[in-house]
């Protein structure tokens, strides 16, 4: 995955007014790996893709308005996704 593809979802998701503050990140990695998706239980995210696992807790993320960190994380995530 592309950091750019990142974050223009990141900023869609943002400016989405209907996403509540604390939900904004859950739908960021819905919009960005749901097809990987396999689990997501109490917001802790699993993704898996060609045998590679890629987990993620929603519960503990950072706040969405650090767009770089959060941007930076996400691309960590998908690393080879």
């Amino acid at each position: 995955m592309f950091i750019k593809a990142i974050k223009r979802a990141y900023d869609r998701v943002n400016l989405d007014s209907t996403i509540a503050e604390e939900e904004k990140i859950d739908a960021l990695l819905m919009k960005l790996g749901a097809e990987y998706l396999v689990s997501k239980d109490d917001r802790v995210y699993v993704f898996v893709k060609d045998g590679q696992t890629a987990k993620f807790d929603a519960k503990h993320a950072r706040h969405y308005s650090f767009k770089e960190y959060i941007c930076k994380d996400i691309n960590k995530l998908f690393h080879g996704f």
